[in-house]
Order: structure tokens, then C-alpha cells, then sequence
């Protein structure tokens, strides 16, 4: 509690449902996204939402974290963490949870002389007890309607292309699930 969370790329699934769990957790969160998911993001309890297209995004999260940032994560995968040790409070932590073929540059000096750190996540690593805690916050944040699933748009399996474009432009939130089968309403087959 108390600590300020900057969290990169939430406006994703993974990006919204960080923003929620760290505004439960009492942090101050500050989020990039595009200009679109703004009002979404402050929905959730985001304090400052800043476009991640912004040419002066670094100048805009540095303003945003005057005392720095406590934590760092990054749902983009860009793994900037030049940036992300510069904007480091004292004792700061990044969060590694995506990216798996990036080699970013580690700028180790200023990341140790701050007694920084730098951590990886996979929810494969996770023990039984964590999962355990995981999940029942996340059914507490269900419950209370505070955590809501994305949206999922069905499309069927002929327009995958048209659904590929779709995400690589930025145009989705939340899933597509591509139809096999009939258009329309699927009927299951009947069983002998």
C-alpha cells in the first residue's frame, strides 16, 4: 500500500486486470494505453492514464512519479529497462512478465546504487499456496464486479485474416475466438 505502480500496455487484458489488482492492493497507479482505453483505465481506478503514443511519454511518466516508481511493469514486452531504472525510486523493483525474446540493455550502476531490482514472472512458477491467494482475490474482485473478463468478439475461422489485421492494428479489446463450422448459431451434432 501506498506505493506507486507504473504499469505499461494497460489498456491489454493482462495490463487491466494489473491496474485493478494493484488499485486494490492501495497502490497509486499510473498506466500507459492508447488514447481510447483512458476513461477505461481511470474506470478501474487508475490515477494517471497517459497515451502511450505520446512523443513525451518518459517526460509525462516522470512528472506523473515525482518520489519515482516503486514498480515497474511492463505488459508491452518492450522491455525498455533504460527507462525503467532511470524512473526507479530507491529500492524500486521491475517486473519481467513478458517479452520472452527481448535482450534489453540492463544499466546495472544506476540500477545498484539505487538497491534496485529486477524480477521475472510466470504464472507457471507459481506454488500451489500462491495460486491459492491469487485466486481468491481475484474471486473477491469478480464477485465485487471489479474485475470483469474481456470482452470476446466471435468471428468465424474464414475471416482470420480480416481478425489478424484486427489485432495487429490495435483495433481489438479483449479476445477474437474464431468459429469452425457453421455461420451463425452452431449446432452441435447429434449423438448415436
Amino acid at each position: 500500500a501506498g506505493e506507486t505502480v507504473v504499469v505499461l500496455g494497460g489498456g491489454g487484458n493482462v495490463g487491466s486486470a494489473l491496474v485493478v489488482l494493484a488499485v486494490h492492493a492501495g497502490a497509486r497507479v499510473v498506466a500507459t494505453a492508447s488514447a481510447r482505453d483512458i476513461d477505461r483505465l481511470r474506470g478501474l481506478g487508475a490515477d494517471e492514464v497517459i497515451d502511450y503514443r505520446d512523443p513525451d511519454v518518459v517526460g509525462r511518466l516522470r512528472a506523473a512519479c515525482p518520489q519515482g516508481v516503486d514498480v515497474w511493469i511492463d505488459t508491452s514486452a518492450r522491455n525498455d529497462l533504460e527507462t525503467a531504472v532511470d524512473l526507479l525510486a530507491r529500492r524500486g523493483r521491475v517486473v519481467v512478465l513478458a517479452g520472452l525474446t527481448t535482450r534489453p540493455v540492463l544499466p546495472a550502476g544506476p540500477l545498484y546504487l539505487k538497491d534496485c531490482s529486477v524480477v521475472g514472472f510466470a504464472i507457471s512458477q507459481a506454488t500451489t499456496a500462491e495460486l491459492a491467494a491469487a485466486a481468491e482475490t481475484i474471486g473477491t474482485l469478480l464477485a465485487a464486479g471489479k474485475l470483469l473478463p474481456p470482452a470476446t468478439v466471435p468471428m468465424p475461422l474464414s475471416e482470420a485474416a480480416d481478425a489478424h489485421g484486427a489485432l495487429e492494428r490495435g483495433e481489438v479489446r479483449g479476445k477474437i475466438l474464431l468459429r469452425v463450422g457453421r455461420t451463425g448459431a452452431e449446432v452441435a451434432p447429434e449423438r448415436t
